[in-house]
């Protein structure tokens, strides 16, 4: 079953959401992610050099980045902010079938949060619901538009 989430941050100006909040308010099965035209600001001293992951998310007519479970997680530890794009979580087996997909996470301006998660796979805490609510049932796993 898979439910929308929705969160605006002009709306809601007492909510600080980041990456890590939603991501450390789920239960997930172990993911590898894809990177769809993402813009993140990481703290100076992770280490990672994220420019690149950026451009190559971003050039149409490339296949978006895969990220593996451990440089998504230090990508996300490193992040100070998600401000656009969409990572879209996936079972390795499953990678880039956007039907198959257990997670989306999706920023536009770092304020307008989407989350849409697969109920089947994926668990959710009370502190995800306390910022997030309830959401609304999803027809698709994901509202922009993806290659074929």
């Amino acid at each position: 079953m898979l439910r929308l989430f929705t969160l605006d941050l002009i709306q809601n100006e007492g909510v600080d959401v980041e990456l890590d909040d939603i991501l450390e308010s789920l239960y997930l099965p172990e993911l590898y992610w894809t990177a769809e035209d993402i813009f993140v600001n990481v703290s100076p001293g992770s280490g990672l050099e994220i420019t690149e992951l950026e451009q190559v998310s971003s050039t149409a007519g490339l296949p978006s980045p895969v990220l593996d479970p451990a440089t998504f997680t230090r990508l996300v530890a490193a992040t100070v902010q998600f401000i656009e794009g969409e990572f879209i979580g996936f079972e390795e087996a499953d990678v880039s079938q956007l039907d198959k997909a257990v997670i989306v996470i999706d920023v536009v301006d770092g304020a307008w949060w989407t989350v849409i998660l697969d109920l089947d796979r994926v668990g959710v805490q009370d502190r995800f619901t306390a910022i997030f609510g309830e959401g609304t049932p999803a027809a698709a796993m994901s509202r922009r538009p993806h290659d074929p």
